[in-house]
């Protein structure tokens, strides 16, 4: 009888590592096939993800009366059994004196988690047990709960088991991504990767190309050429074993250069300097698109489009949602009822005060904020430059009205936001005050309709700044500088602003068009959140002194030419 069969510790090498990722995880998984392989891996032991079931259903209990934090506490005083943790320091005995002890999970597999789990480097063989409950404990860290919302997960279900290495001490260290064209693009640091991994440095670009040409940075220099020649070649046999197109290595004097991890992952775009910014679209360089610009990115969704837009446009300086006090109502369908009713006649008089001017007028108007909206036309910007809102009290009003309707359906627990509101229809509200109790989908992560005006508008009128493009495509909306990852997300959807990519923050990405990073570089475990999540990002933007507090502003983003401009309300 094989006696493995009876063993709770996993090796490395064994069998069972290589085959079930669920089981100990996609990193612990990945790495005994490259062992199995022949690749450059560091040996190792699994504590499975079956025995932090217990652990873990504990948290999820404390969390009920205690939140996330009760939940880490009552998994850390959680004693491991004592065979357990007598077969474990068996097994990590031959590892050395010095372990890295890190979180393993099959949910990796998904670029949406890269980041959200812990893991501790300098590990003494005495402390192990105190590591792995940090380990476990991690998966009721706000970041992984968070997340766990977001993609539906119940915490206690995420599978976590703990992968235990000797630690190495690197000489030169970083990310790999290999092209098609066989190019390996190198992110390389001196030392540990933990800082460019984490977001608190960008590394150094490294190129090498199919016939082993190596391009090495000045703050590279002193690092053999070999070296980088090493970790391309390692990049391609991991891409032939796995189709992996991402590895993170690290380089030892005494082992070379060695598999960290590996995973897919998109590759890199381009990181060359970008080129000066394009002349502003002619047509949108005029104040009425910027006027309409804020506007959008206020109040942009089917309420706000119906019954908002089409009379504000008359405003030069109309306020935000969140400058104007919910008003509080007895009967929140009789406050929608007037609200609408305010809308109608704001939007008469805006646009004339004979009635057949006025029906005609309006009807233009509608046509013209569709065009824009779904178009970008530019010629219906003069149709409504012609509108003039002569009752700003009253706009006030309906805006109150509708956000103390929102309020109502939030405490409810219809929305999870007051201004959640805008983003339902007439016909969604109207249900969700018969039945208040009814939860309404949340708004999907998708560009909105108003985001490539709002868009265009601020690179025709705004002030341009640069970075490294590090996932692609464009957004836009109101630019909100979140200082730390415990930050509480706004209600709109906008441009999220960090001073470093770190891992915590992923969560916000969920709500975000865009994400701008004054510091740190595109490999970044938060940039393959934002890339899995289809999240425009430029990272290393020159733009900090612009987020100050102390004015609104709108951003749009270029995630690919790694383009930012700012537009101050």
């Amino acid at each position: 009888m094989d006696p493995s069969r009876h063993r709770r510790v996993a090796a490395l090498d064994s069998a069972a590592c290589a085959l079930s990722p669920d089981a100990v995880g996609a990193k612990a998984a990945r790495l005994a096939q490259a062992r199995r392989l022949g690749l450059p891996a560091l040996q190792g032991v699994v504590v499975p993800a079956a025995e932090a079931e217990r652990a873990l259903a504990l948290g999820a209990e404390a969390a009920l009366t205690r939140g996330p934090g009760g939940a880490r506490l009552a998994i850390m005083g959680t004693a491991l059994d004592p065979a357990l943790l007598a077969e474990l320091q068996a097994a990590a005995e031959p590892l050395g004196a010095s372990l890295v002890v890190r979180s393993s999970s099959a949910l990796e597999l998904d670029a949406a988690w890269a980041g959200a789990f812990t893991s501790y480097v300098g590990v003494a063989p005495a402390e192990l047990e105190t590591a792995i409950r940090g380990c476990w404990a991690s998966a009721f860290s706000r970041d992984a709960v968070e997340r766990c919302e977001e993609l539906g997960i119940a915490p206690e279900r995420q599978r976590l088991a703990v992968l235990i290495q000797p630690e190495a001490s690197f000489g030169v260290s970083g990310v790999a991504v290999i092209a098609a064209n066989d190019t390996v693009t190198i992110t390389a640091t001196r030392g540990s990767p933990a800082n460019v991994l984490s977001g608190w440095e960008s590394g150094h670009r490294v190129a090498v190309t199919a016939d082993g040409a190596v391009q090495t940075p000045a703050e590279m220099t002193g690092v053999e050429p070999s070296i980088f020649q090493d970790v391309a070649r390692l990049s391609r046999n991991v891409r032939a074993a796995f189709e992996d197109d991402l590895i993170e290595w690290g380089w030892a004097p005494e082992r070379g250069v060695l598999l960290l991890q590996s995973r897919p992952s998109a590759p890199l775009p381009d990181q060359e300097p970008p080129s000066d910014p394009p002349a502003p679209v002619h047509g949108f360089a005029v104040p009425i698109a910027v006027r309409i610009a804020h506007l959008a990115a206020q109040y942009g969704g089917p309420l706000g489009d119906a019954l908002v837009l089409p009379w504000a446009v008359g405003s030069a300086d109309f306020p935000a949602p969140s400058a104007v006090a919910p008003l509080a109502s007895a009967d929140p369908a009789g406050a929608f009822a007037e609200a609408r009713a305010i809308a109608a006649t704001l939007s008469a008089a805006t646009w004339g005060h004979d009635g057949h001017r006025s029906a005609e007028s309006m009807r233009q108007a509608s046509e013209a904020l569709a065009a824009l909206r779904d178009g970008l036309q530019e010629g219906a910007l003069a149709t409504l430059d012609a509108g003039r809102l002569l009752n700003v009290a009253q706009g006030v009003r309906l805006v109150a009205l509708l956000r103390g309707v929102g309020r109502h359906l939030m405490e409810a627990g219809a929305l999870a936001k007051v201004d959640d509101i805008w983003r339902l229809g007439i016909a969604d509200l109207e249900r969700a005050l018969q039945q208040p109790h009814r939860t309404l989908r949340r708004t999907a992560v998708a560009r909105e309709g108003w985001e490539p005006f709002v868009y265009v508008s601020v690179a025709a009128n705004g002030s341009a700044y640069t970075g490294t493009p590090a996932s692609p495509g464009i957004g836009a909306g109101s630019a909100w500088f979140a200082g730390r990852p415990d930050s509480i997300r706004p209600a709109q959807r906008g441009v999220l602003v960090v001073p470093h990519p770190l891992p915590g923050y992923a969560p916000l990405l969920w709500n975000a068009a865009a994400l701008i990073s004054i510091g740190g570089g595109p490999s970044a475990h938060l940039i393959e959140v934002a890339r899995s999540l289809a999240v425009p990002a430029v990272v290393g933007c020159a733009a900090g002194e612009a987020f100050d507090g102390t004015r609104a502003l709108l951003a749009a983003v270029d995630g690919s030419a790694g383009r930012v401009t700012l537009l101050q309300a």
